[in-house]
């Protein structure tokens, strides 16, 4: 894509980014009280340091006695004003609903680093496209965390040399920042254009008119950025 071209879709896109007063950044209620899963390999020590609390906060909201055994399964009480406190504040409230997925964060933090990516934007994509979700599938079979077309994984697996699997929601968020990368590299780094070329194909954004539901996707992105910063 040319420079001059990609300019002109900047355009289009910004110009729907103003039109757009549906996209809003959804704020979190204060201390929301949560409820976590304990899962495979966990210890009340690791849990405690994922929510920003303390192991005797943690047991004294379950009746923990013993704080070296916690059972697989079962679920624990974060008591509001502390994991749920030490959160980032500006998280969608229904994401923090969720700790299994806000665990993900340093998995795109980490990802995003790696391929230069801003970190902001590669939460935003994913929380428009599956909310974090591992097991989405949409009807075009899009998989996964970044939603990504049969075709967009081949691309990546080719480009890193490696079959990652789609449905690891950490190989997913891997290529998908690797994606956006490429994206961004193929728009000359215009980020309303790459985000729509996400949504709508890199050749279709190049040859065909944006459609009105990817402005409102790429609107959709920008808004909720802020939120993941």
């Amino acid at each position: 894509m040319t420079r001059r071209r990609a300019t002109a879709l900047c355009v289009v896109v910004v110009a729907a980014l103003a039109l757009s007063g549906q996209a809003a950044t959804t704020k979190a209620p204060a201390g929301p009280k949560i409820t976590y899963v304990v899962q495979r390999g966990d210890t009340l020590t690791s849990i405690a340091a994922r929510f920003g609390t303390t192991t005797q906060a943690i047991a004294t909201a379950n009746g923990i006695r013993n704080r070296n055994v916690i059972v697989i399964g079962r679920p624990l009480t974060i008591p509001a004003g502390e994991g749920s406190s030490h959160l980032p504040g500006n998280l969608p409230a229904k994401l923090r609903a969720h700790p299994d997925r806000v665990a993900l964060r340093p998995t795109f933090q980490k990802w995003a680093g790696q391929y230069g990516v801003p970190a902001d934007l590669l939460q935003a994509v994913a929380w428009i496209e599956s909310g974090w979700q591992t097991g989405v599938v949409s009807k075009t079979g899009a998989v996964g965390v970044g939603q990504l077309q049969p075709t967009t994984v081949d691309l990546v697996r080719r480009m890193l040399g490696t079959n990652l699997d789609p449905g690891s929601a950490s190989d997913n968020i891997r290529m998908s920042a690797r994606f956006l990368r490429y994206l961004l590299d193929r728009t000359s780094n215009n980020v309303n254009v790459a985000l729509a070329a996400y949504y709508q194909g890199l050749r279709s954004v190049s040859t065909k008119p944006v459609l009105a539901e990817t402005m409102l996707y790429v609107a959709n992105v920008q808004a909720v950025r802020s939120s993941f910063v």
